[in-house]
């Protein structure tokens, strides 16, 4: 095993875990398409290789979904939505610009 540092000024973990129906889940509704929303502004602002989403398990607060945590900032996005995506992106911009 080797040890490294990240590549990533900060990385977003969307939580996509879907419980089909059964009860309130991250991965209900327009989830993915706000992770594929927040991939393409990532990519078109050029913060590709300082930046990363990735999918991600069961956070535990599926009550509280979506969720999507950015670390290593310690933040978290509850009842994340597409029309968050402008507050999200302005969030990324203060961290990128420490």
């Amino acid at each position: 095993m080797k040890q490294q540092q990240s590549p990533y000024k900060c990385h977003l973990f969307v939580c996509g875990k879907s419980r089909g129906g059964e009860r309130k889940s991250c991965g209900d509704g327009e989830n993915p398409a706000l992770k594929d929303a927040l991939k393409n502004e990532i990519s078109n602002r050029g913060w590709k290789g300082i930046v990363r989403v990735s999918d991600s398990g069961c956070l535990g607060v599926c009550e509280a979904g979506p969720n999507i945590m950015v670390y290593p900032q310690q933040i978290w996005f509850s009842g994340a939505s597409l029309a968050d995506l402008p507050e999200i992106l302005h969030t990324l911009e203060k961290i990128l610009a420490e």
